[in-house]
C-alpha cells in the first residue's frame, strides 16, 4: 500500500509542493517575527493591508480563468501558449479596470497615500503576470520546479529582511524590495517554462480565444463575485468599522496559521488536475477516490487544527512581544474556520473537476448572503469578533454545501458522520478544556489522542503498519 502510495503522481506533486512550502512558510515566519519586532502594529499592519488589498485586485482580475487554464492545459498540452499570451492580456486589461475602480473606493472609504497605491497596484501587476506562469506547471502536474523557485525567492526575500539594517526596515523599503523579489521569481518563471519546452502551441486570435476562455470561466468569475465580501473584504471592513492595528493582528493570524492553510491548499492543487482528467478518462475510479478520500483529508485538516490550538498560546508568547499579543487567540479561532473553508474548498474542486461550474456558484452566492451580514457586524469588534464571525457563519454553511455536494456528484462520502464528530471533539477539546493545562500535559496528552483519532477513521491496522 505504502509503495503504492508513494509512486502516487498526486502524491509526489503534493509532497514537492508541501516540501517546499513548509520551508518557505518558516522561512516566512521568521522573516515576519523580525519584521515586527521593528515596526509597530499599526505600520505591520498597514504593510500587510497593502499586501492584502494588491492580492484583491488580482483575485478580480483574474476573471476566474485560472482553475479553467489548469484544467485546459491538464487535458490539452497544446493550448498552453494560447492560455498564458492571452490569459496575460485579459488580465491585465481587466487589472486596469479594476484599478481605477479602487482608486475611487480610496477616495471615497480608504486613506492610502499615492505612494502606497503606487506599491499596491505595482504588486498587482507583477502578482498578476507571475501568477499565471506558476499555474501552467500546476497543470503540467509539475510541481517540483515551482516547489524549488518559490523556496529560493522565499530564502532571497528572508536574506534581504534579515540584511537591511533595523533603521531602514520600514513600510516603503519593504515594498520596494518585495516588488523587486516578485519580479525576479516572474523571470525565472519564465526562463523555466521555456527551458522545459512547456511553452508549447500556437496562439490563437485575441478575440477568438478570449470569448472561449470567459465562457468557461464565467461561473468563476461569478462566483469570486459573489464571494469577495466574505473572502476578500476582510481587511477593508476592520479598515473602516475598527482601525489599523486591529488589520495588523488579523492578518497576522493568517500569517501564522499560514503553513497549515498551505498544506491543505497545496493538497488541493495537486488533485485538481488529476481529477479533472480522471473524471473523463476513468469515472469509476474518480469515485471511488472521491468516496475514500474524504476522510484523509478531514482527518489531515483536524489534527493540524487541533495541534495548533494546544499549543498556539505558547508559540506566540515566546515568538511575539506583548504589543503583538492579541493575535493569540484570533489564530486559534482562525485555525477552526481555516479548516472548515478548506473543506468547503475540496467540494469546490471536486465539483470543478465535474463541469460542475454552476452549482459552485450557487454554493458560493448562499454562503454570501449568510455570511457578509454577520462578517461586517463581527468586524466592529476588532480582529477577534471578525474570526469568531467566520467560524459561526462557516459552520452553519456545512449543513447546505454537504446537501447539494451529495446530490450533485451522488457520492455518498464513507465515515464523513463519523470524522465531524471527530473534528468537533478536537475543537471543544484543545480550545476550551486544554486551555489551561500545561506545555507538558498538552504533549501528554496530544500524542495518545491523535492515535486514537486516526485509529477510529482509517481503522486500527492502518495505524499500526504506519507505526511499525
Amino acid at each position: 500500500m505504502l509503495k503504492g502510495i508513494l509512486s502516487n503522481k498526486v502524491f509526489k506533486n503534493f509532497s514537492y509542493l508541501t516540501l517546499g512550502t513548509i520551508v518557505s512558510q518558516l522561512l516566512s515566519l521568521i522573516t515576519v517575527l523580525k519584521i515586527t519586532k521593528i515596526l509597530q502594529p499599526d505600520d505591520y499592519g498597514l504593510y500587510t493591508f497593502i499586501i492584502a488589498q494588491g492580492a484583491l485586485l488580482v483575485t478580480i482580475a483574474d476573471l476566474g480563468i485560472q482553475t479553467i487554464v489548469v484544467r485546459t492545459i491538464s487535458r490539452d498540452k497544446e493550448s498552453t501558449n494560447d492560455l498564458v499570451v492571452n490569459g496575460i492580456y485579459i488580465r491585465l486589461f481587466a487589472l486596469i479596470i479594476v484599478s481605477g475602480i479602487y482608486i475611487i473606493y480610496n477616495i471615497v472609504l480608504g486613506e492610502l497615500s499615492n505612494e502606497e497605491l503606487f506599491y499596491l497596484f505595482g504588486f498587482s501587476v507583477i502578482t498578476c503576470i507571475g501568477k499565471l506562469y506558476e499555474i501552467v506547471f500546476i497543470g503540467y502536474q509539475r510541481m517540483l520546479p515551482t516547489s524549488i523557485i518559490n523556496l529560493v525567492f522565499s530564502v532571497v526575500w528572508f536574506a534581504i529582511v534579515f540584511i537591511m539594517p533595523p533603521a531602514y526596515l520600514s513600510v516603503p523599503s519593504l515594498m520596494i524590495f518585495y516588488l523587486i523579489t516578485n519580479l525576479g521569481k516572474n523571470i525565472t518563471y519564465y526562463v523555466v517554462l521555456k527551458k522545459f519546452g512547456m511553452l508549447i502551441g500556437k496562439v490563437d486570435n485575441f478575440f477568438d480565444s478570449s470569448v472561449t476562455l470567459l465562457k468557461e470561466s464565467w461561473p468563476y468569475f461569478a462566483l469570486t463575485c459573489v464571494m469577495l465580501p466574505y473572502r476578500k473584504f476582510s481587511n477593508n471592513f476592520l479598515d473602516i468599522n475598527s482601525n489599523i492595528e486591529e488589520v495588523g493582528f488579523f492578518n497576522l493570524s493568517e500569517k501564522f496559521t499560514g503553513p497549515i492553510s498551505m498544506v491543505l491548499d497545496i493538497a488541493l492543487i495537486a488533485i485538481f488536475p488529476n481529477l479533472s482528467a480522471m473524471w473523463v478518462s476513468n469515472n469509476i475510479k474518480f469515485k471511488k477516490i472521491i468516496k475514500e478520500g474524504f476522510k484523509y483529508y478531514m482527518l489531515l485538516g483536524g489534527v493540524l487544527a487541533f495541534l495548533f490550538t494546544m499549543f498556539a498560546q505558547e508559540i506566540l508568547t515566546l515568538l511575539f512581544s506583548s504589543e503583538y499579543l492579541p493575535a493569540v487567540i484570533v489564530c486559534q479561532i482562525q485555525i477552526w474556520f481555516l479548516l472548515l473553508s478548506s473543506i468547503d474548498s475540496l467540494i469546490g474542486t471536486v465539483l470543478g473537476a465535474t463541469n460542475n461550474e454552476k452549482k459552485i456558484f450557487q454554493l458560493g452566492l448562499i454562503n454570501s448572503i449568510i455570511s457578509t451580514p454577520i462578517i461586517f457586524y463581527g468586524s466592529y469588534y476588532g480582529a477577534f469578533g471578525m474570526s469568531l464571525a467566520y467560524l459561526v457563519t462557516f459552520a452553519i454553511y456545512q449543513f447546505y454545501i454537504w446537501y447539494v455536494f451529495k446530490k450533485a456528484v451522488n457520492i455518498v462520502v464513507r465515515k464523513v458522520l463519523v470524522m465531524w464528530i471527530i473534528l468537533i471533539f478536537l475543537f471543544l477539546f484543545s480550545y476550551f478544556i486544554a486551555s489551561d493545562f500545561s506545555l507538558i500535559l498538552k504533549i501528554a496528552i496530544s500524542i495518545p489522542l491523535i492515535l486514537i483519532v486516526s485509529s477510529i477513521t482509517l481503522g486500527k491496522e492502518v495505524v499500526l503498519k504506519v507505526i511499525k
